[in-house]
This record gives C-alpha cells, sequence and structure tokens, in this order.
C-alpha cells in the first residue's frame, strides 16, 4: 500500500517543491539539528520514500515507539514553521497575527500587554489604507461563514473601529449569510416578507455615495445575498459585478485571491440561475484561466477553491445546455483530480458533485448510474452535507426507479420517503404532487401510465408559477423529463428544442 495517501506527514514532505525540500535539506544537514530526532525522520522518509511508512518508522532503531508520535508532530510543526519564514507576509497575515496577539492575551486577563498589541494593530492598520477600507469584511465573513458562530466574530473588531454604519451592515450581511448557509431561498410570503422588511431597515437610510470602500464591500455583499435568497437573480448578479469591479479598480484581488474567487462564483450562480448561456461560458473560461503566482502561501488552497468552482459550473453549464454525454466527459476527465483533492473537499462539495452526477445519468437515460450517485448523498453520514439535497436525492431516486419499472420498491419505499419529507418539513406542492404520481403508478400497468404523466405535467405547470414553489425545479427538471416520457423523445432532445433549459417558468 502506498502510505503517501494515509500519512498526513508524509502527504505534507511530498507536497514540498524542489526548492522548500532543499530549503530544508541544507539548513537541517548540519548541527545541532541533524541529531535532532525529527530531522532524522525527515531525511528517512526523503530516502524511502517508496517503502511502508511502518519501515520507514522501524529503520529509526533510536526511536522508541512510544516517542513516534511526538516526533512525527514536531516535525509537521517544524515544517510548516520554516515554509512561514520563507514567505513573503501581506499585510493581511501581519495584521491578523496582531490581532491574535490580542485575543490570546485578553483570555489570559493580561489586559496590560493585550492592549500593547491592540494599540499596534490599529496603529499599523492606520498606516495600510488596503487594511483600513477593505480587509475586515473579508476576513470576518469568511470566518463567520466556515464556523457558522456568531460568538467568535468579536475578536477580529474592535468597537472604535467601525464606520458609523459599518456594525449594522456587517450584522445584517452575517444575518443572510448564515440564511442562506442553512436554508439557501425563502421559502414563503410570510419568510420574504420579514427578510424584505429587515433587510430595508439597514440599508433605506443609506446613502452609498457617503460611505467608506470598506462599507461598500460589505453594502454590496449583503444586497447580493438578500437579493439571491429573494430569487432576484438580475440584481443580485448586478451587485455581485459591482463588488468584481471594486475588487479589480483597488487591485483588492491580488491581496484577497480567495475572496476574489468567491466573488466570482456570485457572478456564475447568478448567470447559471438566469440561463445567460453565453455569458456564463465566457466567464467560466475567464475563471479557469486565473493562474496564480508560485511565492503565494496560500496557493494550495487557491487551486482548491478554483477546482470546486469550475468543475461546479462546467457541469451545470452542460446540463442547462441538455448535453448531458458532455457532461459525463467532464465527470470522467476529472475523476483524478477529485481522487487527488479528496482530503481538502468538503461533504458539501462532494455531496453537490454526486447530485450533479446523478441528474446527467439521469438525463443520459443510465438510471442505474443515476441511483448509485444517490445512494453516496442518502447514505453519508456527514451532517454539514447539504440537508436539501437529502430531500431530492429521496425523490429522484424512486423516479429512477420508476423508470426501471421497480415497482415494488417504490410501493414499499414510499411511504418512509413521505414520512421523511414530512419530518424534515419539506413536503410542499411539489413533492406532494410527485409522490403521489408514483404512488399511483406503482399499482398501474405501463399501460395506463400515460394519462398519469400528463395529469402530473398539468399539475405541476400550475405549481411553477407559484415564485415560492419554484425551487424543486432548480434541483429536477421535471417538466423536462415529463415532455420527453409524452413525446417519446430524450431529455437532451426536449431540453434542445425549448432552448431554455429548466430555467424558464413553464408554459401549458
Amino acid at each position: 500500500m502506498n502510505y503517501k495517501s494515509k500519512n498526513s506527514l508524509v502527504e505534507l514532505v511530498y507536497a514540498l517543491n524542489k526548492s522548500q525540500r532543499l530549503f530544508l535539506s541544507r539548513k537541517w544537514s548540519y548541527p545541532p539539528f541533524c541529531d535532532y530526532l525529527y530531522v532524522q525522520l525527515y531525511f528517512a522518509i526523503l530516502r524511502d520514500g517508496k517503502r511502508d511508512y511502518a519501515q520507514v518508522k522501524s529503520s529509526l532503531t533510536n526511536i522508541k515507539t512510544s516517542q513516534v508520535a511526538n516526533i512525527q508532530n514536531e516535525l509537521y510543526v517544524k515544517i510548516l514553521d520554516h515554509l512561514k519564514h520563507i514567505q513573503t507576509e501581506t499585510p493581511f497575515d501581519v495584521y491578523r497575527s496582531m490581532i491574535k496577539n490580542y485575543s490570546i492575551l485578553k483570555g489570559l486577563n493580561l489586559a496590560e500587554q493585550a492592549n500593547k498589541w491592540r494599540y499596534k494593530a490599529l496603529e499599523y492598520k492606520a498606516n495600510n489604507s488596503l487594511l483600513s477600507n477593505a480587509v475586515l469584511v473579508d476576513e470576518e465573513s469568511y470566518y463567520f461563514e466556515i464556523l457558522a458562530g456568531e460568538e467568535a466574530i468579536g475578536q477580529y473588531m474592535f468597537s472604535d473601529e467601525v464606520q458609523p454604519f459599518t456594525a449594522s451592515l456587517k450584522r445584517e450581511y452575517l444575518h443572510l449569510r448564515k440564511f442562506y448557509l442553512t436554508k439557501r431561498f425563502s421559502r414563503d410570503l410570510d419568510e420574504y416578507k420579514t427578510i424584505e422588511a429587515q433587510t430595508k431597515s439597514v440599508v433605506d437610510s443609506i446613502n452609498y455615495s457617503e460611505l467608506s470602500l470598506y462599507d461598500k464591500i460589505v453594502y454590496n455583499r449583503l444586497l447580493y445575498q438578500y437579493h439571491y435568497i429573494q430569487r432576484n437573480f438580475i440584481l443580485a448578479y448586478k451587485y455581485a459585478t459591482t463588488l468584481v469591479h471594486i475588487y479589480k479598480r483597488e487591485k483588492l484581488q491580488s491581496y484577497y485571491e480567495e475572496v476574489y474567487l468567491k466573488l466570482l462564483n456570485y457572478q456564475l450562480l447568478c448567470l447559471f440561475r438566469l440561463n445567460a448561456g453565453e455569458k456564463y461560458r465566457l466567464l467560466i473560461q475567464e475563471f479557469k484561466g486565473i493562474v496564480f503566482k508560485p511565492s503565494l502561501q496560500n496557493r494550495k488552497l487557491l487551486e482548491v477553491i478554483q477546482f470546486k468552482y469550475l468543475l461546479t459550473h462546467t457541469l451545470n453549464f452542460h446540463i442547462v445546455k441538455g448535453d448531458f454525454e458532455g457532461a459525463i466527459e467532464v465527470l470522467n476527465s476529472h475523476r483524478k483530480a477529485l481522487d487527488f483533492y479528496n482530503r481538502q473537499l468538503d461533504a458539501s462539495f462532494i455531496n453537490g458533485i454526486n447530485y450533479k452526477a446523478a441528474c446527467v445519468y439521469f438525463g443520459q437515460g443510465d438510471f442505474n448510474s443515476c441511483i448509485q450517485f444517490l445512494d453516496k448523498i442518502i447514505f453519508s453520514k456527514a451532517i454539514t452535507g447539504r440537508s436539501d439535497l437529502q430531500t431530492f436525492a429521496r425523490i429522484l431516486k424512486l423516479t429512477s426507479l420508476f423508470e426501471l419499472r421497480e415497482d415494488v420498491y417504490i410501493y414499499e419505499n414510499i411511504r418512509s420517503v413521505y414520512s421523511y419529507l414530512a419530518r424534515n418539513k419539506q413536503l410542499n406542492a411539489f413533492q406532494k404532487e410527485i409522490m403521489n404520481f408514483l404512488r399511483i403508478c406503482a399499482r398501474l400497468p405501463e399501460a395506463n401510465i400515460q394519462n398519469e404523466l400528463q395529469n402530473l405535467r398539468m399539475a405541476l405547470v400550475v405549481v411553477a408559477q407559484n415564485k415560492f414553489e419554484q425551487r424543486p425545479f432548480f434541483y429536477f427538471d421535471v417538466i423536462s423529463w415529463l415532455d420527453s416520457k409524452l413525446s417519446n423523445k430524450t431529455i437532451s432532445q426536449v431540453i434542445s428544442e425549448r432552448g431554455l433549459g429548466h430555467r424558464i417558468l413553464y408554459e401549458t
């Protein structure tokens, strides 16, 4: 077995480029470093890279079994420390380090020492226009989006640093971001109006021209998120584009590459929802062409983020065109990359790709492969892996089983799926209609199903006109599927002839 895929320390060692390995090897070849046990372990890994890691450890007879874990950890930390020293720090890195020192010392109740770092951080920030204008909203929002805990955010901002509107803008943005991460879209008129009233109470009194650059960034991120949640993708695209222009104009993208990638993703999401085919294609190409400088200390993280967004939107582009064969080629060509980045990919992304793959194979008529990908979602143990996909994976699986004429399985399992939807408050008009259809058809001979297909189509066309019932159509292009059944065409043919994919409001 190749141990490199199993051991974090060895992964780190073999992730180093030649110049980084040379730097460490030269430094550690001389006393006193060459006598350290962690250095001996480092050279053993380099020397015996093709051997099993257990053999590498056993070859170091002067390291006791009880010492191994501590020595491995020490080597891991030392490598990271040395890499930090040879990287050029950005103003963001320096400032964040100061704030971290402040937070630690304050937690130790060393108020005098903590305040020294506080004043030092404030002075550094005041003398750096990039920090003063733009950094905090990105750092805080990213921190919040990863940890989803508002209580931890306070350590990143001091009350006397903010502009008059900063606190209220930041608070509302984080509220909307949290809503999006948990619910995606407003689900009914009451929720829509509540979000609308709350957001308007924050932004209506603001004169945009008077805002600082920092507040303009928060303001635009807030309104992007608001309009996306409310399904106004045209306005969401407008604010996402404004953010991209701000970053380009102020040259912030060269300092905050990770945030800039996220802003481009905002644009791509909106173009996908709007089915703006040519713009979508061009922006995907632009996104693909982004190259990161080798000197960036977070280059590998940026490459993972770029990979995730690029794969997602490339698949989306093929799906809305009905080009399922092309989407399968994309999936197959990215298998090695998915394996390579596996440990750096979150459960939410993995489940999202599995669902897209299932939709692709469903569209291509390969229902067994579709079910295989859906089962990966349904039986996933990750608690952060997109609960929305759990709902639609079950519906799409039952529909695939309907295509395979597994009527006995459908009849035996439809009640448990129905209970799951009801328990998770996901039993809306779309779900009720399609579940009722599957329940009826599981007991009908195939010759009698045509009328039920027509009845379901008419019912879902009515459902699709309700703004708050449109969400399921983003997950499952059910009308194209029904049209393909009724017209005896492939789903690809139906989408191609319609020309608007599954982003249209379906007509009768």
